[in-house]
C-alpha cells in the first residue's frame, strides 16, 4: 500500500493482486514460465495501460533506472496507469465463482 508503483515478476497472483492495489506496474516477465505464461500475462496486463513490459533479455539497470524515472516524473500517467489498473481488478472474484459453483451443484443434484 505505501508503494507509488510495483516492479514485478508477471505471475497472474501477483498481477491481480497489483490491480487490486491500483498501482501502476513494471513488469519482468519469467522467461522459464511453464507454457510461457508470465509472458502472456505481463502483455495481457500491459495492453490495459497499467503496465509496462521489459523483458529478462532487456532488463539492464540503466533500461529499469530509465523507465521508473519516466514513470516517477509523469504524474497524469500514473494516475491513468491507477485508474486502469483498478478497472482491471476484479476483487469479488472469488465470491462469484463460488456462487457460480454452489448454483451448478445445485442444479444438478436434483
Amino acid at each position: 500500500a505505501a508503494a507509488d508503483f510495483i516492479i514485478s515478476r508477471a505471475g497472474s497472483g501477483s498481477i491481480f493482486e497489483i490491480a487490486a492495489w491500483g498501482k501502476p506496474a513494471i513488469l519482468i516477465p519469467l522467461p522459464e514460465s511453464a507454457g510461457d505464461h508470465q509472458r502472456k500475462n505481463a502483455y495481457a496486463y500491459a495492453r490495459s495501460g497499467a503496465a509496462l513490459v521489459i523483458e529478462e533479455s532487456n532488463l539492464t539497470p540503466s533500461v529499469l533506472l530509465t523507465e521508473i524515472r519516466k514513470i516517477i516524473q509523469d504524474t497524469e500517467r500514473q494516475e491513468k496507469m491507477r485508474a486502469t489498473a483498478r478497472a482491471f481488478a476484479r476483487p469479488d472474484a472469488a465470491s462469484t465463482l463460488a456462487r457460480e459453483i454452489v448454483a451448478l451443484a445445485l442444479e444438478h443434484a436434483e
